[in-house]
């Protein structure tokens, strides 16, 4: 029963949990060898002066199994912020509770606290049990959009020709 399930603000104190969970969404993800993250990017980013990530924990009977990490993000067309889900993680020992669609119910309660218009997130195209996860809790598909990233030496090359 999920009843059991709490989730809270991570601390400083958690930075090697995190990582760990990190890991282990990797490993699952099998993208394990894109994981390059360290405690000290961690540390600076999520519990720093000016951090761009929030954490937070899910226990299961006061056992760790889950994360959900976030960013603030804002809409230009609407003027309103917009509530980033990085990460939803729930460890195997723990999947089957519906322990994910509790942590995405606390990031739309955190979402509508903060007066969220939308939340947004993405799911490997390959991730076909994800995208029906998504969908059940009614999240749409954004196919007005083209995700892109850029990496490495695209970035230093793009960034020789900024105007100084």
């Amino acid at each position: 029963m999920a009843d059991s399930f709490v989730v809270r603000p991570a601390t400083p104190a958690d930075a090697e949990l995190i990582l760990q969970m990190i890991r282990e969404m990797a490993t699952a993800e099998q993208r394990q060898d894109k994981v390059t993250i360290t405690r000290p990017s961690l540390e600076r980013n999520v519990f720093g002066e000016r951090p761009i990530a929030e954490v937070f924990l899910g226990y299961w009977d006061d056992d760790p199994v889950a994360y959900l990490m976030t960013q603030a993000r804002f809409s230009s067309y609407a003027g309103d912020p917009i509530l980033y889900i990085e990460d939803t993680f729930v460890r195997a020992r723990a999947q089957g509770r519906g322990l994910g669609k509790k942590l995405m119910a606390y990031a739309a309660a955190l979402a509508q606290k903060r007066g969220c218009s939308v939340m947004q997130w993405t799911v490997g195209e390959w991730n076909t049990t994800a995208q029906a996860f998504c969908e059940r809790l009614g999240g749409v598909r954004d196919n007005g959009r083209v995700h892109y990233q850029m990496e490495g030496r695209a970035i230093a090359t793009l960034a020789s020709e900024s105007p100084r």
